[in-house]
């Protein structure tokens, strides 16, 4: 372990990385703990149960791929190019790292309960995910912006459910899809201002 890498965070990177690998379901706190190096009491010191774990991970995930995501952003000039430079970095992300699709999603699939730690946790990562997607398409001049960034987030959602299904291999065909979808919507909201 690290020196800086405290003890709860290699707990959370441990579960981020074996929940999304294997699933939430059938992923314990033992494979958690063994993956961290730490021993089951040493986990439990930090979380009160896999449901606190499996949140705090999700959370974990999305601050790291939030910062990667916005530094992609920084690089791009023009706030006209900004939204559909979010399809180029998903396709980047499910052609390598990303093969299993989005965590969040996956998690929202297996855990059903609605008032369930992880789901707020989806719930939150889905909402910044909307309001970044409504910012980039309100400083595209977008008519509706709001409206956009909704219809927008569910080619995201279809992109990584593709992911999901079919693969890493479909990941560069999928974006590819979902960008040329992404362009028609934002050239009509667009026109429309």
């Amino acid at each position: 372990m690290s020196p800086r890498k405290n003890t709860r965070d290699l707990l959370m990177e441990s579960a981020e990385a074996v929940f999304y690998e294997r699933g939430l379901v059938a992923t314990n706190v033992n494979a958690v703990a063994q993956a961290a190096g730490v021993s089951k009491p040493t986990l439990y010191a930090h979380f009160t149960g896999k449901d606190e774990l499996a949140a705090a991970a999700l959370r974990h995930r999305h601050e790291r791929r939030a910062a990667e995501l916005e530094a992609w952003l920084a690089g791009v000039e023009d706030p006209a190019d900004r939204p559909l430079a979010v399809f180029s970095w998903l396709a980047e992300w499910y052609g390598g790292s990303g093969r299993r699709g989005c965590a969040f999603l996956n998690a929202a699939a297996e855990v059903t309960d609605a008032d369930a730690p992880v789901r707020q946790a989806v719930r939150e990562e889905k909402a910044w995910l909307l309001d970044l997607l409504a910012g980039l398409c309100a400083r595209a001049g977008a008519v509706r912006p709001e409206r956009l960034a909704s219809q927008l987030l569910l080619l995201v959602d279809g992109l990584a459910g593709r992911v999901l299904v079919r693969g890493p291999k479909a990941a560069a065909g999928a974006a590819a899809d979902a960008r040329e979808a992404a362009e028609a919507l934002i050239a009509a909201a667009v026109a429309r201002s």
